[in-house]
């Protein structure tokens, strides 16, 4: 068996097999002892994409708005396909107002309010709300919890994405709660976050230094279910399978998820 190795070693054909025995998930390429490679330019592309420098008396109010813009290109495409993959779930004729938590820049608000649904975000970060303020976008600074405590609006829809690991975990369910309350009968809400489940996701969790925990999707479909919350379903987005296996299980192939849930029409 030995000598049949060696001998298939020798030959062209066994840079494919190795590959397709990788991609199976059977076998891993051999790689060289090390290998060098040049740093992304993250400064430069946030710069890039805001449109000017940090302020330097400013740095550490700004951190987090350079921070949230050092991705590769294709990076907002990426997003499109992933509002892209949600719109078929949310309210498109009603009068009542969606609300993305934790919005950011507004990008969401700004997908939302293009495909005709009345959109608007709050965020407690000044610099990103001014981002966003500057698109003409409805956004405003707020904590979750107490603008929704406060306000006593009423939401078609809610969204909060990739907000919920940035929380303690600790105040999840008073905030969903709360949810729960603001948003009208048959209101939907939107969680989505990394899933861990992938092998690729503790090096994105970890890269951001204001997330708290990572939260699986079992407990988040419980916490919805816990709340009242009918027809839930998760939605994965963003396929990278590395192995056959990996591919053929979904929970493990995407790289996020998101938790849908529907306020219901009647309560019983």
């Amino acid at each position: 068996m030995n000598r049949i190795k060696a001998a298939i070693r020798k030959t062209p054909l066994f840079g494919p097999l190795k590959w397709l025995a990788a991609l199976l998930g059977r076998s891993s390429y051999p790689l060289s002892f090390s290998h060098t490679l040049p740093a992304e330019p993250f400064i430069d592309r946030a710069i890039a994409r805001i449109g000017k420098n940090p302020d330097p008396a400013r740095r550490e109010e700004e951190f987090y708005s350079y921070f949230s813009e050092i991705w590769a290109e294709g990076y907002e495409k990426g997003l499109t396909q992933q509002y892209t993959a949600y719109l078929p779930y949310i309210p498109k004729r009603s009068d009542l107002p969606f609300l993305d938590i934790g919005c950011g820049a507004g990008e969401f608000i700004q997908f939302l309010s293009a495909n005709g649904i009345r959109a608007q975000g709050i965020d407690s970060n000044s610099k990103e709300v001014a981002r966003a303020k500057e698109y003409g976008l409805e956004v405003n600074q707020a904590d979750a919890l107490a603008f929704l405590q406060e306000q006593h609006a009423c939401f078609s829809g809610i969204s909060m994405l990739e907000v919920i690991e940035h929380l303690p975990p600790e105040s999840l369910v008073s905030l969903l709660s709360s949810i729960f309350k603001s948003l009208a009968p048959g209101g939907v809400l939107l969680l989505e976050t990394i899933n861990i489940k992938h092998p690729l996701a503790f090096h994105s969790f970890y890269c951001d230094p204001t997330h708290t925990r990572p939260v699986p999707s079992d407990l988040l479909v419980f916490l919805l279910q816990w709340q009242g919350f009918t027809c839930v379903q998760v939605i994965y987005t963003n396929p990278v399978a590395f192995s056959y296996q990996q591919r053929a299980d979904p929970s493990r192939a995407y790289f996020s998820y998101a938790v849908l849930g529907i306020k219901p029409t009647l309560s019983i």
